[in-house]
Order: structure tokens, then C-alpha cells, then sequence
């Protein structure tokens, strides 16, 4: 039994069903705020600096805020389908899983975010680290795409695209921001929400690694056995591979196998 087992047998009865979807609904009603004028979209997002400063609400608020403001009705479509796909994605997780699960995966996420960011202010204490709620649409991203590594998404409705590519272009894109942060505070903050990803996850990314090596080294066998002749002419020496519209026999000479091919032995 795992060290989770042991939580979710104890703590289990506390978890919350469909938490993303309580998570949707409190941005759907932050975003309408926002848009009528009772929310400013700057309070929102967690500042460690605001935080340290008096602003505490941030260290929830965050959670709740939208991930952007639409400006137009196709930018509000795209919005209401990214809040689609993140529940589904979620759902289907706490299939998987269960609530206990799903809930403690999310907690580890934010716990880490908070954590990275608080540690990322302190080491660069000159830049300003800003820290919205994208943490948790990647987390649950790449999560979904372990476990449903050949679901395909339809990329501007048209081009069906494997949700593992997806993926990796979002752990490129992930590493880039990485590379070209401008200080190793902000470097902290973006590592710090994929930190639960790893936890959870390890043991199937190591399995992975290890199956992928282990197909190369089954394909390197299979080439070499294919390139092995099977059958060498003792008079001529040539192979199976090297002439392979011969036919090649066997007799026995003082006791032992000798492979012949058909030439050599028309021409005995």
C-alpha cells in the first residue's frame, strides 16, 4: 500500500467530487464581475510582493481568476471551449483516479505554485513574479495525456492531432519560457507547478524511458538477425544475404554439416 493509499483510506470521505467544476463556475462568476466593473483583473493574480504587502486575498484569489478577458465574441468562444476541455480532461482524470486522488493532485499543484513563487520573489528580489491560474490547466494537461496519450483534438476544428504531441509542444513551449525567463526567480516560479506532475508521474515517465530502450534494443536485435546470413556456401561463401536467388544444401563430411549452394554443386 502506497503513501497515498494510506491518505485516501483515511482521508478519503473529505475529497471533492467534480472540484474543477466548482473551480469553472467560480471563474465564470469572477469573469462576470470582472466584465461588469464590481472585480478589477489586477487584484486577481497571486503577487508575492502584493501578498507581503497586505494583499493575502491573493493567495486564493488567483484560483478563481479567469484566464484571460475575452474582447470579442470569438475570443469569449474560445474561452467557453478551454473551460470545456479542462473539465472534461479533469472528469476524466477522477475517473481514473477517483476524487481523493484528483483533489490531492490539484492541492500538491497549488501548494508547489505558491511555494515556487514565494521562493522565486525571495532569490530575485528585483523582478515582479505574477502567477494566474494556467499552472493548473497544464497540470491537468499533461496528466490527461499520459493516461489518454492517442485521444486526438481537433486543432482549429480541421487538423486531428494526438493529445501526447500536444504534449510535448506544451513542454517545449514550457522549457522555452524556461530558457528565456529573465531571472532565475521567474526560472523557479515555472518549474515550481510542474513539481506535482513529476511526483505523481515518475515512476511512469522512468517505465517509459526504459520500454522506449528496450524497443530500440529489440529493433537493433531484429536487424542484425535479418543482416545474419543463415546459410554460407564452403566452397564459394556466398550467403543467403549476398546471393539470394541460390539454393543452398547440406551434406555430411566425415561427420559433419557442410552447406553447399546449387552452383558449386553443378559445377562439381
Amino acid at each position: 500500500m502506497t503513501f497515498l493509499d494510506k491518505l485516501e483510506k483515511r482521508f478519503g470521505h473529505w475529497a471533492v467530487p467534480n472540484v474543477v467544476l466548482y473551480i469553472i463556475i467560480a471563474q465564470l462568476v469572477v469573469y462576470a464581475l470582472v466584465l461588469g466593473g464590481q472585480v478589477s483583473f489586477g487584484t486577481l493574480p497571486l503577487i508575492p510582493k502584493a501578498v507581503l504587502g497586505g494583499e493575502v486575498w491573493r493567495l486564493f484569489s488567483f484560483l478563481i481568476s479567469p484566464p484571460n478577458i475575452a474582447g470579442g465574441a470569438m475570443s469569449a468562444l474560445f474561452l467557453a471551449f478551454f473551460w470545456y476541455l479542462f473539465w472534461m480532461m479533469s472528469s476524466a482524470l477522477e475517473q481514473i483516479w477517483g476524487a481523493f486522488r484528483l483533489n490531492v493532485y490539484l492541492l500538491c499543484g497549488v501548494g508547489f505554485t505558491i511555494l515556487a513563487a514565494f521562493v522565486g520573489q525571495f532569490v530575485s528580489p528585483a523582478t515582479t513574479i505574477v502567477i494566474f491560474p494556467d499552472f493548473l490547466y497544464l497540470s491537468v494537461f499533461l496528466a490527461f495525456a499520459v493516461n489518454h496519450p492517442n485521444v486526438e483534438f481537433a486543432i482549429m476544428l480541421i487538423l486531428p492531432v494526438k493529445v501526447k504531441w500536444l504534449a510535448w509542444l506544451a513542454v517545449g513551449l514550457t522549457a522555452f519560457s524556461f530558457l528565456g525567463a529573465p531571472s532565475w526567480g521567474d526560472r523557479i516560479a515555472i518549474l515550481g507547478p510542474l513539481v506535482n506532475f513529476y511526483l505523481f508521474f515518475r515512476k511512469d515517465l522512468s517505465n517509459s524511458v526504459v520500454s522506449r530502450q528496450r524497443r530500440k534494443a529489440f529493433a537493433k536485435e531484429k536487424v542484425e538477425r535479418d543482416n545474419t546470413a543463415f546459410h554460407t556456401c564452403s566452397e564459394c561463401g556466398a550467403t543467403d544475404q549476398t546471393h539470394p536467388e541460390r539454393h543452398f544444401r547440406y551434406k555430411t563430411v566425415d561427420g559433419a554439416a557442410v552447406c553447399i549452394c546449387d552452383t558449386c554443386r553443378g559445377g562439381a
